[in-house]
């Protein structure tokens, strides 16, 4: 059996439990095709505890689902269910993308960009829908935002809501109170609470705000969505044994006192981009006594590279430190962080959640807080 045939027998596979699902429970997440990355968990992964059987069922089969953003990141977002009450989502362009912060997933336009959400400096789209940050007149189709500061100082609008807003929005984690807001022209904003974080969504298409809506379910994307400390290195692959097959990206950023770290962004990469961050890895210098041992705070990156899609398939976990710099190998050993070893993993949304360190060029990658 061919790689193909057997990653259509795996699609079939997830679309008949999500077809079995579907009179039972509301779900209105895409069948995503390619979707072999997300079943890989780390060992450190831990597993949300679901509060019915059939919700323990659901989590199981989303977990399987996956947008891999560096390859083909279209995918359809269908009707789930067969009920006449829920609206189906519009057909666009592309399909649509999974997007993730904290312990929320919610599926959105592939041709939306990333930015900023209230309360965060930077309110509004920052960056293209292939990762690019926009120049000065650029627009976007809409976008998705965090609360993290995209500028260095903040004007009052950019700290706040926008009242009549002429872009589409999904705000994920923004300080905002349930409900919903009529902003003149069609436009509406409705939040809604999920899995303990606020689901933003503004516009003038009903369809597809409702559908973006309904569509946010608990994080399933492999990633744990929140750790206790930094994520360490590790793996179980020998060296001349290991062929990536996949990169998973995890983003982190530390709370104030740095108790815990939660989950920023989540994305599944191809081939190409794990290699070549082990093979920069490989060629970046290793620190020796300018490491950072037992460093805490800041914002982490988890790159978790995979053998193949099995639960226990041969993987290696490399860990960047933003605030040290360094990206540590699987053995612990601490190199310097560049430009090459950047670069792969440093794509799409990523751009729009982790700050660049000062003594690393990455121009156009990453936040670079220069105003």
């Amino acid at each position: 059996m061919t790689e193909q045939q057997d990653e259509q027998r795996f699609a079939e596979f997830l679309r008949d439990g999500l077809r079995q699902l579907s009179t039972e429970v509301d779900v209105t997440v895409p069948v995503a095709e390619r979707a072999r990355a997300a079943v890989v968990r780390r060992r450190r992964r831990s597993l949300l505890a679901a509060g019915a059987a059939t919700a323990a069922v659901v989590a199981l089969v989303v977990a399987a689902l996956a947008v891999t953003h560096g390859a083909d990141r279209s995918r359809p977002l269908g009707p789930a269910t067969t009920a006449t009450d829920v609206p189906t989502a519009p057909e666009i362009p592309g399909g649509y993308r999974l997007e993730s912060w904290h312990s929320v997933e919610v599926y959105v336009p592939v041709s939306w960009g990333w930015g900023g959400a209230p309360p965060a400096c930077g309110v509004g789209p920052r960056l293209g829908s292939d990762g690019h940050r926009l120049v000065s007149g650029e627009t976007v189709p809409g976008y998705v935002g965090r609360p993290v500061a995209q500028v260095r100082h903040c004007s009052q609008r950019s700290q706040g809501t926008q009242p009549t807003p002429t872009t589409p929005y999904v705000w994920l984690g923004a300080s905002l109170a349930p409900g919903r807001v009529d902003l003149g022209g069609g436009w509406v904003q409705e939040t809604r609470m999920v899995a303990g974080v606020t689901v933003t969504v503004a516009g003038d298409d009903a369809d597809l705000r409702a559908a973006i809506l309904r569509s946010a379910h608990p994080t399933s994307t492999g990633c744990d969505t929140r750790l206790a400390a930094p994520p360490t290195p590790g793996g179980s692959a020998e060296d001349g044994t290991f062929a990536p097959g996949s990169m998973l990206v995890c983003a982190y950023a530390a709370d104030e006192s740095a108790a815990h770290y939660d989950l920023l962004y989540a994305e599944s990469l191809p081939a190409g981009a794990a290699k070549e961050l082990a093979d920069a890895v490989v060629a970046a210098k290793p620190l020796g006594e300018f490491s950072c041992y037992g460093a805490r705070g800041g914002e982490w990156a988890l790159l978790h590279l995979t053998q193949g899609w099995a639960p226990d398939a041969a993987f290696r976990d490399y860990v960047v430190d933003l605030s040290c710099p360094s990206i540590a190998a699987p053995d612990g050993t601490q190199h310097e962080l560049t430009t090459a070893d950047v670069l792969p993993w440093a794509v799409d949304g990523v751009n729009a959640v982790l700050h660049a360190p000062p003594q690393v060029a990455l121009p156009g990658r990453l936040i670079a807080l220069t105003r």
